[in-house]
């Protein structure tokens, strides 16, 4: 439910919302911010719960008990703008949440006062990390760039032979177009599939290649490819 100033969904996820689950302290203060600024908050416990989402919609993720921090943002197929809240710092590398379109993050030692700054950004459609992660994605995706334009100038083909032998052909053909440069948008258009199976192809790719984001995957796949004859 939105109020009259409320033009965007606002989803708190948390398993310890389950009357089964013991009540988190972090997660009671993150509603109760959410609630200060002003938000009607959707209470749910799984991302299978969320309804159908727009660009703008928050959803809010406590990734406290999640073993893989952004797994369920990998694994939704909706729209909106994601933060993982209820964080320890090292659960994750903050350049890969970025990279990977993660809109901000909270960690359990951030002061209340850090805490609504941060959410407060969020409703200006602002993101919220630190500034040195901003300008390490920032560099990490130059490099990027720069490596993918190499291979455009020097067509290489990948050796499918000596691929990971989980990968799936439709996997190849993308794990291709990523070391072409193609971003999702680009992959979904050329393949004739939603951004949304595309994100889910890259989830599974990285999973099985052990890469973190798409310039490790760009490093691991160079054992693979040979120029053309």
């Amino acid at each position: 439910m939105l109020s009259k100033n409320q033009k965007f969904g606002v989803y708190l996820i948390s398993k310890s919302l389950s009357s089964d689950e013991a009540s988190d302290e972090q997660v009671i203060l993150f509603k109760h911010l959410l609630q200060t600024c002003g938000y009607e908050i959707t209470e749910l416990t799984s991302i299978e719960q969320l309804e159908t989402t727009s660009n703008q919609d928050l959803i809010f993720y406590d990734a406290a008990k999640a073993e893989e921090k952004m797994e369920a943002f990998f694994r939704y197929q909706g729209f909106a703008r994601w933060i993982l809240f209820n964080l320890e710092h090292g659960d994750i590398d903050e350049c890969d949440a970025i990279i990977a379109g993660v809109e901000g993050t909270f960690y359990t030692s951030d002061s209340p006062e850090l805490l609504l700054k941060g959410v407060r950004r969020l409703a200006k459609m602002d993101v919220w990390f630190k500034r040195n992660s901003i300008n390490e994605a920032l560099r990490r995706l130059r490099q990027q760039t720069r490596k993918a334009n190499a291979a455009i100038s020097r067509p290489k083909e990948l050796n499918k032979m000596a691929l990971h032998p989980k990968l799936t052909k439709r996997e190849v053909t993308i794990i291709e177009l990523v070391a072409q440069g193609s971003q999702n948008q680009e992959i979904a258009d050329q393949l004739h599939i939603s951004v949304n199976t595309v994100k889910t192809h890259i989830y599974s790719i990285f999973r099985k290649t052990h890469s973190r984001n798409r310039i490790e995957l760009l490093s691991w796949s160079q054992q693979f490819v040979s120029e053309y004859s």
